[in-house]
């Protein structure tokens, strides 16, 4: 039987779940489309954290995630599963994840959360991507038509990363290149450090799963490991930009 790892909510004042700081269901989101842009990327930065610690989230219901200290930042999932040591159904696991967080966002993004059917979802995405923020929707059709088990956050990484580029291309066709360039890198720079990393962060949420699993073990593998899975993911994403 999986194991079961329930995070005591919150109760100091500060905290809120992601119902009420969205808006609550039954009102058009009340805190900005760039505000739960954050959300949303924070929040799948921190499924992937727990991913990476071996466990899957066992609810996507907005009641069940807390943001911590009115933070984007700060995002925790009440309850997680320990993922089975098959590669194969792990996985599975991961991309169901992706996949019901990607329903959840696209739910909060168009109010219609509390009567949300996947199958409906699937056959009439293009309705949905209507009330998307565009630059995201090539995303959303992957993981909900195509099944994509990419992660939000790599997506945006990868979309910034080849934003710069053409930005880096038009600038050496231009005069001001050297200045131009270097602010081209400091961005790029910027959003890697500020938007994508928060592991700090996720170590103290998410502080009941670490160290759970051999560590001699995990030390052995872990360079290797990482080089493999970041050699797939950009791969991953690289060819799902790609379709679009």
């Amino acid at each position: 039987m999986a194991k079961i790892v329930n995070f005591p909510r919150e109760s100091n004042g500060i905290e809120t779940n992601l119902y009420d700081y969205t808006g609550r269901l039954g009102e058009l989101y009340s805190i900005g489309e760039e505000n739960l842009k954050e959300v949303f990327l924070n929040m799948d930065i921190a499924l992937k954290y727990v991913h990476n610690h071996g466990y899957c989230v066992k609810s996507f219901s907005p009641l069940e995630i807390q943001i911590l200290n009115n933070s984007p930042k700060q995002i925790k999932f009440n309850t997680l599963l320990e993922m089975p040591s098959d590669y194969a159904l792990s996985e599975r696991l991961k991309n169901e994840d992706i996949f019901h967080s990607a329903c959840l966002q696209i739910g909060i993004y168009t109010n219609s959360l509390r009567y949300l059917k996947e199958d409906f979802l699937k056959e009439n995405f293009e309705e949905f991507a209507k009330n998307l923020p565009q630059e995201d929707v090539p995303y959303y059709r992957g993981v909900i038509q195509r099944g994509a088990g990419v992660y939000y956050s790599d997506y945006i990484l990868e979309k910034k990363k080849k934003d710069l580029e053409t930005l880096e291309r038009e600038i050496d066709s231009s005069e001001g290149k050297n200045s131009s360039k270097q602010l081209v890198k400091n961005n790029g720079n910027f959003f890697k450090e500020e938007s994508i990393s928060n592991d700090k962060i996720n170590d103290n949420i998410y502080k009941q799963i670490n160290g759970l699993k051999d560590t001699a073990f995990i030390n052995y593998l872990a360079i290797p490991t990482i080089i493999i899975i970041t050699g797939i993911t950009i791969g991953i994403v690289a060819l799902f930009l790609s379709l679009f």
